[in-house]
Order: structure tokens, then C-alpha cells, then sequence
């Protein structure tokens, strides 16, 4: 299932989807109007010369009103709900389930914001990603796209990497996750260029991954644990959480490579 018809979304399709989604940009209706005014200043600091990075700027936002205050939490509470429906409540990358889930549920910069700051907000670099995928994909550029342009790429652009917004995965990508109650076994085939990209690029290090620490009875429910607690903590500033799950991820990818 996709929101656009042809093998790319056309603008017309475009404009109706940021349409519906700047119509429930916020939870609360009433906080609606508001939160379209701050998005739109975001996008436009973002493309001011030099570029900005507005994404710590929407993290710590609180913009109080004579109707309550609008946080940045809150606005990406939103965004996370509509994009969660178009991608099935699954990771953009993986297809892992993320719906009914205690994991966290990180939006991802598919143009990385340290690269592309003048995108940190923009609607079309935004994807939802298992915590796996966002830790393991971290600044890496995927494709040739200039860092000095100041409009988001079309679809049409992205020929050398797989982008979730723009792409039908069923396309790109296969998949198979076998699981019972003792193992965990998945495999990623690429179908086509952008496809077998994100095959090499992430993929093949998120399965092995998966598979090491599902089969581990000792760490699997460990990691559960950590995942768990990750997403209660959506939000907070636990820097020393942080380090400590970078630090775990980069040993368990060591032990894979």
C-alpha cells in the first residue's frame, strides 16, 4: 500500500499529503493553527544562509499561547502517528514492528541533519525508524546529493539510494524474519539499485545484528529491557543513556564484523 499511484509521487500528490498532514499536525485541534505558524518558521530558519539545524531548536521548543503551550514533543508526537500510518506501523528501513511495541520509535533524518542542516525539518526528509536502524544508519550520506542545494530533492533524484518517503519498499527490497520461540532468523534481498544500497549500507548489519542478539538468551531480554526503557525516556535528556547504548551497539557490530 502507498500514498502516491506512479512509480514517484507526483506535486500534486505531494501537496495533498502535507495538506492532510499539516491538518493534524498537533493532537490537540485547537493547537493546530499554531503549530503550523512554528513549523513553517522552522523551515524557513533551516533555509536561511548558512543553514541551521532546527532540530535541538524543535526539541526544546515551548511556545506558550493564550490556548496552552505547544512543545516540540508534542509536535512530533504528531508527526510520528500520520507517519506510522503510511509506513503500516512499521520501521522505514528494517519493517520491524513498531506498532504495540514498548521500543522507541526515533524519527529519522533520511538526509542526515549534520550534513543537510538546511533539511533538518523539512517534511520530506522525516521518516519513523526502529532504534536499531537510527543508531546503525548515524551521519552516513547515502547518494550524491549537493549539500549546498536549498530545495529537497524530487523522487526522481534519488536513483543511487533507497529514500522510505519516496520509494515503495515492496519494490526495492525483500524480506524474510522467521521466528519461533527459541531463534530469530532474517535476511534482506536488494531488487534494485537504491534497494540493494540499503541492502549493503544497513540492512545486512541490522539482520546479523538481530540475529546474534535474539539468539543470545542472556542478552535478548537485556536488550528488551534497554529498548523498553528507551521509550519511556522518549524526550529526556540522558546523555549518559546514550553513550552507553552507542557504546553497546558498537560492540555487538564488532562482534558481527
Amino acid at each position: 500500500m502507498s500514498w502516491f499511484k506512479g512509480e514517484n509521487p507526483s506535486r500534486t500528490e505531494m501537496r495533498l499529503e502535507l495538506s492532510l498532514y499539516l491538518g493534524v499536525a498537533h493532537g490537540t485541534k485547537k493547537h493546530v493553527p499554531r503549530t503550523k505558524v512554528l513549523l513553517g518558521n522552522l523551515w524557513m530558519q533551516a533555509h536561511s544562509r548558512p543553514f541551521v539545524d532546527v532540530w535541538p531548536i524543535l526539541d526544546a521548543m515551548a511556545d506558550v499561547t493564550a490556548l496552552g503551550t505547544v512543545t516540540g514533543a508534542s509536535i512530533k508526537s504528531a508527526f510520528r502517528r500520520r507517519l506510522l500510518n503510511l509506513q503500516g506501523g512499521r520501521c522505514c528501513y528494517c519493517r520491524r514492528w513498531l506498532v504495540s511495541t514498548a521500543y522507541a520509535k526515533p524519527i529519522e533524518h533520511i538526509l542526515p541533519r549534520h550534513h543537510y542542516p538546511q533539511f533538518s525539518a523539512d517534511f520530506w526528509n522525516l521518516a519513523v525508524a526502529c532504534s536499531d536502524c537510527n543508531g546503525a544508519k548515524t551521519d552516513d550520506v547515502w547518494g550524491d546529493i549537493s549539500k549546498a542545494r536549498r530545495r529537497y530533492p524530487s523522487a526522481q533524484e534519488f536513483t543511487d539510494a533507497f529514500h522510505p518517503r519516496f520509494h515503495r519498499y515492496d519494490d526495492h527490497v525483500r524480506y524474510v524474519r522467521l521466528e519461533t520461540n527459541v531463534s530469530t532468523v532474517v535476511l534482506f534481498t536488494g531488487l534494485t539499485p537504491q534497494g540493494q544500497h540499503l541492502c549493503t549500507s544497513l540492512l545486512h548489519r541490522i539482520a546479523a545484528k538481530e540475529t546474534l542478539v535474539e539468539n543470545n538468551p542472556a542478552l535478548a531480554p537485556a536488550m528488551d529491557q534497554l529498548r523498553s526503557f528507551e521509550a519511556k525516556a522518549e524526550g529526556m535528556r540522558l546523555e549518559r543513556f546514550g553513550a552507553f547504548r552507542e557504546a553497546l551497539d558498537k560492540s555487538i557490530m564488532r562482534l558481527i564484523e
